[in-house]
């Protein structure tokens, strides 16, 4: 009689189960020119329908149902990749997908570029917006705008303390690639406006080099990133999926990376939390007899990650003078977050000197800075990777 009674309440169980399959289960996104990327997206939809059948997890009946929807799924996503190669848009096979590559590279140049060399990079980033694959694109956006009227507006904003201008982006998407466009061109054409032009908007003391790789980190990277997606979903050429969101408190969960500076941590936990957000702090889980690796796995599916590069450990070059890095563990989680979440949902905030890997390139570096300007950055990263925000918490 036992038996019979765990066999039907394994039934019951599987047919909750069913019931929560019932429907859309997540967003993904992908690139169909890329099989890691596929693969990627897979894996996340793989690891939600284990959270959604968690309770049911000792049971064979939903075992074997996750297991076929799993393999449902995957094929589906197999399924949209090839139609989005073979369904482009007219004119997507003739575009040379590798300007997209020469052009993260020249933003990651211009993330370490001084007085002297920001100037060749300006230029070149210039040249490659307006090559003949992407001229029609961003000749067609640069006409949107109005450059000298919008630096003079900003200008008028100046008060009588250094730095306090302010800018007024446009808040239409292909105004504000437009403006950007427009901005790099008039850099190129004379590269000592930039320096003005960080000083007046971007400024961090009045020293050159910093200010210029503020510039960058704030403008320059964040516009290749967003001008790359428009891209490709206007010509076909990695146009990304998406399937519809049925539960979305996981991807309200943001995985804090940090090193030894608990100021920093407890401020970024605090922050996420005040805005309706659940920060994931690695060492406030439960351990479970599990590794440190084994419990970044199981409290990873998060929807955004946050990494402190905190200049808590120093080193370098054999040879070169010792410099202030983050802690090597950071760095490792880093790169984990990036390749499961994608460089979009990954921000690092670094604090004073302190290196930044170079392999990372597309990566948002914001300042963590005490005057508290980190929060606003944040939670712009947060609504471009497509979260809501109340911006009446962020400013409080």
């Amino acid at each position: 009689m036992k038996e019979l009674n765990d066999f039907i309440r394994q039934l019951e169980q599987a047919q909750k189960a069913i019931a929560r399959l019932d429907g859309p289960l997540t967003q993904v996104q992908f690139d169909p020119d890329q099989p890691g990327s596929i693969n990627a997206a897979i894996g996340k939809m793989e690891a939600e329908i284990d959270r959604i059948l968690a309770p049911y997890r000792n049971n064979p009946f939903v075992a074997e149902l996750a297991d076929g929807a799993k393999e449902q799924f995957a094929e589906e996503l197999r399924e949209r990749a090839a139609k989005a190669r073979s369904g482009r848009k007219d004119g997507a096979d003739d575009m040379d997908t590798t300007i997209f590559r020469r052009i993260e590279n020249t933003v990651d140049d211009l993330k370490w570029a001084d007085m002297q060399s920001f100037g060749r990079h300006v230029k070149k980033l210039s040249q490659l917006l307006h090559s003949e694959e992407l001229e029609p694109i961003t000749g067609e956006l640069a006409a949107l705008v109005d450059l000298p009227a919008w630096l003079e507006a900003g200008k008028a904003t100046q008060g009588s303390m250094i730095g306090s201008a302010s800018l007024d982006w446009p808040t239409d998407r292909r105004e504000e690639l437009g403006m950007n466009i427009a901005l790099i061109d008039y850099f190129a054409e004379a590269p000592d406006r930039a320096w003005d032009f960080a000083h007046t908007f971007f400024y961090t003391g009045g020293k050159v080099t910093p200010e210029l790789q503020n510039l960058a980190a704030q403008v320059v990277v964040p516009f290749a990133r967003d001008f790359i997606d428009f891209v490709k979903e206007e010509t076909g050429s990695g146009e990304p999926a998406q399937l519809p969101v049925r539960d979305v408190s996981a991807s309200r969960k943001v995985f804090v990376v940090h090193g030894h500076d608990e100021a920093a941590k407890e401020s970024v936990a605090r922050f996420l939390e005040r805005i309706g957000f659940e920060a994931i702090i690695l060492h406030e889980q439960a351990s479970q007899g599990m590794t440190v690796i084994e419990k970044i796995e199981a409290h990873g599916d998060v929807g955004f990650a946050v990494v402190l590069l905190t200049p808590d450990d120093t080193g370098g070059k054999e040879g070169a003078d010792a410099a202030p890095r983050a802690r090597q563990n950071v760095i490792l989680e880093l790169g984990y977050f990036i390749g499961r979440l994608g460089r979009a949902r990954v921000t690092a905030l670094r604090r004073g000197d302190v290196e930044v890997p170079s392999d990372f390139g597309g990566v948002v570096y914001e300042v963590f800075d005490a005057g508290g300007g980190w929060k606003q950055a944040l939670a712009k990263e947060l609504t471009a990777a497509g979260f809501e925000i109340d911006w009446n918490m962020v400013m409080k």
